[in-house]
């Protein structure tokens, strides 16, 4: 394809984006038949300040903000961890993808420090060119690293081919039976992390030390009890406000009985002093019934900081 069959390409996606309706079911298809690639304005949430993130019709996150439109990608949660990012000085996004959870965050709060944690080469070269991109180089930093229960080299299994990005890729064994390729990822637990960063430096990238930790995101595909195993000194030390996707055994969040289990289990790693509020997707309210797939895990102590939260 030359430059001009490219460059009209894109013309026509974003016509298409401008004058089209389209759901997140339609996102998938956008990419295959209208093929924008390039750079896309993204609102996390309404009212929320932008940002931009890249696509080579490839990236579900950028699709939905292309094609959607504003606050059009896990609306409710992104409302939450914005409101709680404004008030937090130490995040850490653990599973960070392309990186909307960490950019919202600094577009939210200029002032935060935030470490990003994602272990696909595929797609962590793309969130380091969305950090770039924003200017967040100096506050974000970028691990090729995943977080677990202690120090390992572990496979990290993927579902789809080199040049796909896919948010179902997972250190679980068993949860994708056919691999397409593995690669082996170092996993690092935070408590070891946090206490020994400048044996890390490399890997943090960032100069500065982490002193704190106050909001953290975890979205590891069925991971989230070894990475949460692997902070217990660092929950009991900080009390962080920590956001946690949980899927039942078929990747979504019908079997209830299954999603109260494993947050039960969960729950009861935190420790004492916390409760868990579900996320309504469509509003960010909190509800006493599982309304979505994230869950926000929240100490007493900080409970405050939800007190001017609009939709709590």
């Amino acid at each position: 394809m030359d430059y001009f069959a490219f460059a009209d390409r894109n013309l026509r996606a974003v016509e298409a984006a401008r004058l089209g309706r389209f759901t997140s079911e339609d996102i998938g298809d956008c990419h295959a038949r209208l093929g924008y690639r390039g750079f896309v304005h993204c609102v996390a949430a309404e009212g929320e300040p932008s940002f931009v993130m890249f696509t080579n019709a490839d990236d579900v996150v950028a699709g939905h903000y292309h094609y959607v439109g504003p606050a059009s990608f896990e609306t409710g949660t992104l409302k939450v961890w914005s409101h709680l990012a404004r008030r937090s000085s130490w995040i850490y996004d653990v599973g960070s993808f392309t990186g909307v959870f960490a950019l919202a965050a600094l577009a939210a709060n200029p002032n935060c420090r935030v470490m990003a944690f994602e272990p696909s080469f595929v797609t962590y070269s793309r969130l380091l060119v969305n950090i770039y991109a924003n200017g967040f180089d100096g506050q974000i930093a970028p691990l090729r690293a995943g977080l677990g229960s202690g120090e390992a080299e572990l496979e990290l299994r993927h579902s789809s081919g080199v040049y796909v990005m896919s948010s179902d890729e997972t250190f679980v064994q068993g949860k994708v039976v056919d691999p397409w390729f593995t690669e082996k990822v170092p996993v690092l637990s935070l408590d070891h992390l946090l206490s020994h960063q400048d044996d890390y430096r490399q890997l943090i990238v960032l100069a500065n030390r982490f002193e704190g930790v106050d909001l953290i995101k975890i979205d590891v595909e069925g991971f989230e009890a070894e990475v949460l195993k692997g902070m217990r000194g660092t929950i009991d030390r900080y009390h962080p406000t920590v956001i946690v996707e949980v899927l039942d055994n078929n990747n979504e969040f019908l079997d209830l009985p299954v999603l109260n289990a494993r947050i039960e289990d969960l729950l009861d790693l935190f420790g004492p002093g916390y409760r868990v509020l579900h996320i309504a997707e469509t509003s960010g309210a909190f509800t006493d019934e599982i309304k979505g797939r994230n869950h926000l895990f929240i100490h007493d102590s900080k409970v405050s900081l939800l007190s001017d939260y609009p939709a709590a």
